[in-house]
């Protein structure tokens, strides 16, 4: 009798532990999805559970006050959730929580548990080291994307195509094709409202800087003909740039108000959805695909706009690179940090990958006979209905892999358009510096600088572009000192050589 109860005994508490182990990993993070997605209610997560086997309880925090005060009581010992999950965690972030002993290190566990993870990390040693932490440590796993989309010029050639023109192939027929498209009601609405130059506030307007010989970064550095990292105001190419900004506002196709906050809200105001179709109204603008400023039905009409420098060469600004981190990450309280690990890494596997961003062939998706794919839509389920219920990358940044090639398969002529025209700029595409090269306190010190010295930036830009202040010779170097007493050739020197 003694020896069935202590064998009951021991049963129990095996299954005790067993149902211990089979607990769902909790799951956090922050999820600006416009479509009111629930992730308790996502089939995402239903569908990982089937394709890793590892069972997740999930909830997201949708405003980022809320999430920033979450990731404090993390650092200061309150840690809840056993993963951070679109953690959207900055650089400085992941180092605090690795330090306060919120996150874990997951270097060493990656090759063991994240085998398609392991794979593309030895295919792309560089891409480790973006994501460890100067010590070594890799507290947060990152999105890859291959196919990155980026930011672009777009100019309109059904507007150019009316007025007889061609693409330009200089600033100067830029220019001209511009001056073109004030005033000539190519939108066909009876109303003088066209802005051939469309930008929003100076932080657009420096995506013409490669027109101009100059690549320059979120810190407002580039590299000399040396290859040293310089403070890019100080560069011809820089003064050229702000001088041919101001011929725009004197024409009459930069609008001054562009270089206001009103005016990009009103922008921002106008292209609200409303459900009415509404004019197109640029000529150039600014932005990842034209169909953020402009309507769908008009997106295919833009190019992408590639003009040489003055040395006849064609450059770009890699925005992001292929690697945005921060993007997962697990908690001292996680028990099984190798569940959590074989549960990423489907997202780096071509079937996990599509699942975030499409689903499940022939229940969210449907290829035809072309071999294009789209949602599987009806009178009862839109396609809001699919990335509500199914889809997971939208609305924050996303571990895992973007699966490009199946992307490029959409049947979507537009999104097929925006994915071309990408391509012939990533080969021109250049970064400035290496992300996360500097240690913590040198990171620090740039961040501090790059407050200052962006704020004189933007304003030296819009006074000398709307006339405020003129472009001379004296006025100029006077800009220049005012940033270098700011602190612009010590922010310049950190990256020097990195």
């Amino acid at each position: 009798m003694k020896k069935t109860a202590a064998l009951l005994c021991a049963l129990l508490l095996v299954l005790a532990a067993v149902a211990a182990c089979a607990q769902p990993l909790t799951m956090t993070g922050l999820d600006t999805e416009t479509v009111s997605r629930q992730w308790e209610n996502s089939l995402f997560f239903t569908r990982m559970q089937e394709l890793t086997g590892v069972e997740v309880s999930a909830h997201a925090v949708t405003e980022d006050e809320e999430y920033q005060k979450l990731l404090s009581d993390m650092a200061g010992g309150k840690v809840e959730a056993d993963v951070l999950f679109k953690a959207a965690l900055t650089r400085e972030q992941e180092q605090a929580l690795a330090d306060s002993g919120a996150l874990i290190d997951l270097a060493p566990m990656i090759e063991e548990h994240m085998p398609n993870l392991s794979a593309l990390l030895a295919a792309h040693p560089e891409w480790r080291e973006i994501i460890s932490l100067p010590d070594g440590r890799i507290v947060a796993l990152p999105q890859i994307n291959e196919g990155e989309r980026h930011v672009l010029v777009w100019i309109n050639t059904a507007w150019l195509s009316q007025l007889g023109l061609g693409m330009p192939g200089s600033v100067e027929e830029l220019t001209e094709a511009l001056q073109a498209m004030k005033g000539a009601d190519l939108n066909g609405n009876g109303s003088a409202d066209e802005v051939p130059v469309n930008l929003l506030g100076t932080f657009e307007m420096r995506w013409l800087l490669p027109y101009f010989g100059v690549v320059a970064d979120d810190y407002h550095l580039a590299r000399n003909e040396a290859g040293e990292v310089v403070f890019a105001p100080e560069l011809q190419g820089y003064r050229d740039f702000i001088a041919q900004l101001a011929e725009w506002v004197r024409f009459g196709v930069l609008p001054q108000e562009a270089f206001t906050s009103s005016h990009a809200a009103q922008q921002l105001a106008a292209s609200s959805s409303s459900g009415e179709e509404k004019p197109v109204v640029s000529g150039l603008l600014v932005s990842v695909a034209p169909y953020t400023k402009e309507s769908v039905r008009a997106a295919a009409d833009y190019r992408a706009l590639l003009l040489p420098g003055p040395d006849g060469k064609i450059r770009w600004r890699d925005f992001l690179g292929q690697v945005w981190t921060g993007c997962f990450a697990v908690t001292s309280a996680c028990e099984d940090p190798a569940a959590a690990l074989r549960w990423a890494d489907a997202l780096y596997g071509e079937a996990g990958a599509i699942l975030g961003h499409a689903g499940v062939e022939g229940e969210d998706y449907a290829f035809s006979s072309e071999g294009r794919w789209s949602f599987v839509v009806d009178d009862l389920r839109t396609v809001e209905d699919v990335r509500r219920e199914v889809l997971m990358y939208t609305g924050g940044t996303m571990p895992g892999i973007t699966p490009y090639e199946f992307l490029c398969k959409v049947d979507s002529d537009v999104d097929v358009h925006v994915l071309n025209e990408n391509e012939a700029v990533r080969e021109v595409a250049e970064r400035v510096t290496l992300p996360f090269c500097l240690d913590a306190e040198a990171q620090a010190r740039a961040n501090e600088l790059a407050v200052t010295i962006g704020r004189l930036v933007e304003e030296g830009i819009g006074r000398f572009a709307t006339g405020e202040m003129e472009m001379t010779d004296e006025n100029y170097s006077a800009w220049l000192a005012s940033m270098r007493e700011a602190g612009s050739e010590e922010l310049a020197a950190l990256f020097d050589g990195k």
